[in-house]
């Protein structure tokens, strides 16, 4: 901000919201990633079996820029 701790357009102080915290951040990556694990790894698991019923698990690193992680996805989504 252009003043210290002021909003630039409403002058309003600026605050930290307990969800902003790092903390708050940390624990709902821990809970999402503990959430997901066994999801993520029933599809692996099924996929590596060869069953042709099987959907096809890719995984796809959303490093770089937008358009480079966009073409990625669209890469693994071509049969």
């Amino acid at each position: 901000p252009k003043s210290e701790g002021k909003d630039d357009v409403t002058g309003e102080p600026l605050i930290q919201r307990d969800d902003d915290q790092e903390s708050t951040v940390r624990k709902r990556l821990e809970v999402y990633h503990s959430q997901t694990k066994p999801l993520v790894k029933f599809y692996q698991d099924w996929s590596a079996t060869g069953d042709r019923r099987a959907p096809r698990f890719v995984t796809v690193a959303g490093v770089g820029s937008v358009d480079a992680i966009t073409q990625r996805v669209l890469d693994a989504l071509k049969v």
